[in-house]
């Protein structure tokens, strides 16, 4: 009984550490912004530029050959 209590304390102890940080991280975020990483991913620019998820997708995009897709002339033989 006594290891129950001991592990539910330690329990609630560990859930108060992490609220805690949890609301510290957003008082800090509210006064200073967040942090400059998280903030290039989030930002977007003007109509018109490139934004970030317009370069992430550019560099997936197929890679095609010049002598591909190209239009050929061919008569059906019956």
């Amino acid at each position: 009984m006594f290891k129950f209590l001991l592990f539910i304390f330690f329990f609630i102890i560990l859930l108060g550490f992490l609220a805690g940080f949890s609301i510290l991280r957003s008082l800090r975020d509210a006064l200073f912004g967040p942090p400059s990483g998280s903030r290039k991913s989030q930002q977007q620019t003007t109509a018109g530029k490139k934004t970030s998820h317009n370069r992430s997708a550019a560099s997936r995009k197929k890679i095609i050959r010049k002598d591909e897709g190209e239009y050929i002339d061919y008569e059906e033989v019956k």
